[in-house]
């Protein structure tokens, strides 16, 4: 017979596990399939200090970090997050990160929208992608799609799925999170892809 100790503190267990998966965050429709053997699916890929030389720690506020991102996403030429992220898999992550872009594909959903599994609470950029075109841009995501609230699940809308060719076409979530850690401003990324049918 197991006692309540036990039984209690392997409740806690579970719900801390539970917790430490959805830290983070992940697409959840249309769904992504992680890759066997990935201890933290929901976890960002890296980790990073800001590539970009600016006046980070000092911005003031989730506000005055997206005005300073804005500002020097324009001043290094970049023209979206994809393409720089994607650039330099060493520095921001493998293709994908976390997720397996060979797992079974979804059906795009019919709602035209995209959620994540949670809320979006930190400030910074996202953009979903379809193969090859952009049909969600954002450079303030968490304003855009999110409340600061973890428990609000974010809902991307509108996304346009009629450019998924018959044949199907390749998912793609990116976020570059902008995270503030004992005064210091990181960058986390995000990469999540999802396979889709046509």
């Amino acid at each position: 017979m197991v006692s309540a100790t036990t039984f209690l503190a392997t409740v806690a267990v579970v719900a801390t596990s539970v917790g430490y998966v959805q830290a983070h965050g992940y697409m959840e429709k249309p769904l992504a399939e992680f890759k066997e053997g990935t201890e933290s699916p929901s976890a960002w890929v890296v980790e990073i200090a800001p590539q970009w030389k600016g006046d980070w720690d000092k911005a003031k506020g989730d506000e005055g970090l997206v005005a300073l991102y804005k500002e020097l996403k324009k001043s290094n030429n970049v023209k979206d997050i994809r393409t720089m992220i994607d650039g330099d898999a060493k520095l921001y992550g493998e293709d994908c990160g976390n997720t397996d872009p060979k797992a079974t594909p979804k059906d795009p959903p019919t709602t035209g929208d995209a959620t994540f599994s949670r809320g979006i609470v930190h400030a910074g950029p996202c953009e979903i992608w379809l193969d090859g075109e952009v049909v969600l841009q954002n450079d303030d995501c968490q304003s855009a799609y999110g409340d600061g609230a973890k428990k609000t699940i974010s809902v991307f809308k509108p996304v346009d799925y009629s450019s998924c060719a018959a044949g199907g076409c390749m998912f793609r979530y990116y976020w570059l999170a902008l995270q503030r850690r004992d005064s210091k401003t990181l960058w986390q990324v995000f990469k999540n892809c999802v396979p889709l049918t046509g």
